[in-house]
């Protein structure tokens, strides 16, 4: 091999280790907060979940503590899934019959596109457009996403249900409108009762 090729090589494998290290800096949980209590972080029920920052359906860094003080429902979604479609179709109605997007979001994480890739901004548009996602976000996930962050997922879609105080309260694998909005009334009222 020629000393040029080996150079090569080289530069390419350092540019993609540099390249990886930054890009996945962002799948690293983290949590900011001032308050004492928030001294860690989990995915176990009962803790306060990690923070995460994704790109959205219009290309903005989107965190997840961007959403304090609002219930948040957290779908985990693969582009290619029929449930998973059903479930986007009523997320801005679930939204609205929840109290409306003061009080509650609806956050998909696509994990893959329909051919099993990484999702990009184009298919997360095209997810948002074709499934009326209008006052919701859609972020790019991954699977590598997935192994920096404790969320276990058994299934497409998984649902995981967020307090206003970001703490993880409940979690739900396939998509039934019922449940999913009971489990967030069930939050809801629970926060307001101080339970």
């Amino acid at each position: 091999m020629k000393a040029h090729n080996i150079i090569r090589i080289i530069l390419v494998a350092l540019l993609t280790w540099v390249f990886l290290t930054f890009l996945c800096g962002g799948c690293t949980p983290n949590i900011e907060s001032n308050d004492p209590d928030w001294e860690s972080c989990s995915e176990n029920f009962g803790d306060h979940v990690c923070d995460f920052k994704l790109m959205d359906q219009h290309g903005n860094d989107v965190n997840l503590y961007d959403h304090y003080g609002k219930t948040i429902i957290l779908d985990f979604s693969v582009m290619w899934c029929g449930p998973c479609q059903m479930a986007a179709l009523d997320a801005d109605p679930m939204v609205k019959r929840l109290g409306g997007p003061d009080k509650v979001v609806y956050i998909t994480v696509l994990i893959e596109d329909l051919s099993g890739n990484d999702p990009d901004t184009v298919d997360l548009q095209g997810w948002a457009t074709s499934l009326g996602v209008e006052i919701n976000p859609v972020l790019a996930g991954s699977r590598d996403f997935l192994n920096h962050t404790g969320y276990h997922i058994t299934g497409w879609p998984t649902f995981y249900f967020i307090d206003s105080d970001m703490v993880l309260r409940d979690s739900m694998t396939g998509f039934s409108a019922t449940k999913m909005e009971s489990k967030v009334r069930d939050i809801m009222r629970s926060k307001d009762t101080g339970l």
